[in-house]
């Protein structure tokens, strides 16, 4: 007898547990287990058309956006239109020098510097030829060190005089980075590459051996290392990159690889990794994951986000990461909890920046530019909080 009702008490057991709703099993960090927790919309400017680069912000609040229809645009915290100024069609993100002036490259091989105004100061041709890029410059030493397809350009912020060229182009994704010793690094020819503030080559990754080198007629052959992200200087001298479809990459600063990790996405790795104050390294994954790491590459937890994740996230002074996926801007927790999910209306594929206030500027593939109350504070201090470093997009290693 009491054999039959232990049975019976272990059907029931088992009908109650297959009765729980599916739902209930899922991560409550997953994206279809989120509360309908939203981030409020302050408001929107629809540009001319779509952009694809990085948002940089003025010390006076202005966003500074760039559109395939070939216009820079100025839009106050507002909302409101400052200025525009045509330089052509461009996919390449502006950004902002010590003195207030705007560089940005175009897709026909100029490169630009506008006054604060919108004016032109002065432009230089540094390629003849189409240059499509989906990349970015970075500043300093009274130079503009910027990415063409037949070389690395250093170009001189005065007067837009071409200083120097690397002998091999860089990639059509990704970024310049200037460390705080003036290492300039940037990715070309399906390799990492490092040279000095002459233009001299110090090391590349992966190494090019003299038999390659000599069996390619004693030019360079291209490598398999596609650097498509922006490179982050991480804590203890790591510089940070996404390459390819699948992997976070560190190096050392002599080019020694320190550490990867790696997990099959379906796109690029163009949404680069950024640092937070406590050494802690995000990185959106093309597989659809956030993901967080310690200094030595120990994964400390991953969260589902989206499908695809193109745009490089933001971290807010408390530790909040925002980040875009697909078509929805999210804030996740220092833990890897969402805790808000908004809808923008379209695919991102531009870098997300935050003002001083804590609003959240997102531009998503409709070309519609989107002020979001974020409500976590303004930008991180720390070694890289966003895309190419500082509000500015100054791609230059700051002192922490």
């Amino acid at each position: 007898m009491r054999a039959k009702q232990q049975a019976t008490l272990v059907s029931l057991l088992i009908v109650a547990v297959l009765s729980i709703p599916l739902a209930a099993c899922k991560r409550s960090d997953s994206p279809a287990a989120v509360a309908s927790a939203g981030l409020p919309k302050k408001w929107e400017f629809p540009l001319g058309a779509r952009g694809d680069g990085g948002l940089a912000l003025t010390d006076d609040g202005n966003v500074i956006a760039a559109s395939e229809d070939g216009y820079i645009y100025s839009i106050d915290a507002n909302g409101t239109l400052v200025w525009k100024t045509y330089i052509g069609a461009t996919h390449a993100s502006p950004l902002i020098g010590p003195d207030g002036a705007i560089y940005i490259a175009n897709d026909n091989g100029s490169v630009f510097a506008l006054n604060r105004s919108g004016s032109q100061r002065w432009r230089s041709i540094v390629y003849r030829g189409n240059t499509l890029g989906h990349n970015a410059a970075a500043i300093g030493n009274a130079f503009l060190f910027t990415p063409s397809r037949d070389g690395l350009k250093a170009v001189s912020l005065s007067d837009g005089r071409i200083e120097w060229s690397t002998d091999l182009g860089t990639e059509q994704w990704g970024a310049v980075t200037l460390l705080s010793d003036g290492t300039v690094l940037y990715g070309g020819h399906g390799r990492f590459r490092a040279v000095n503030t002459h233009g001299d080559e110090l090391w590349q990754y992966p190494q090019l051996s003299e038999e390659a080198l000599r069996r390619n007629g004693n030019f360079p052959p291209p490598g398999d290392f596609f650097a498509c992200s922006s490179i982050a200087p991480g804590p203890g001298g790591a510089l940070l990159v996404g390459a390819g479809r699948k992997q976070l990459v560190a190096l050392g600063q002599d080019g020694a690889l320190r550490w990867k990790y790696e997990s099959q996405g379906n796109n690029l790795a163009t949404s680069g990794p950024v640092v937070s104050s406590d050494g802690t390294i995000y990185f959106g994954h093309p597989d659809g994951h956030l993901y967080a790491f310690d200094s030595s590459g120990a994964k400390k937890w991953d969260t589902e986000v989206g499908v695809s994740i193109a745009s490089t996230p933001v971290l807010a002074s408390d530790g909040t990461i925002f980040i875009a996926a697909n078509r929805y801007l999210q804030a996740v927790s220092r833990e890897g909890k969402i805790l808000a999910r908004t809808d923008v209306g379209n695919m991102v594929t531009p870098p997300l920046t935050i003002a001083s206030d804590g609003t959240v500027y997102v531009l998503n593939d409709s070309g519609i530019l989107s002020a979001y109350a974020g409500g976590h504070g303004g930008l991180m201090d720390s070694l890289w909080p966003k895309f190419q470093g500082d509000l500015a997009n100054s791609g230059a290693e700051h002192a922490h």
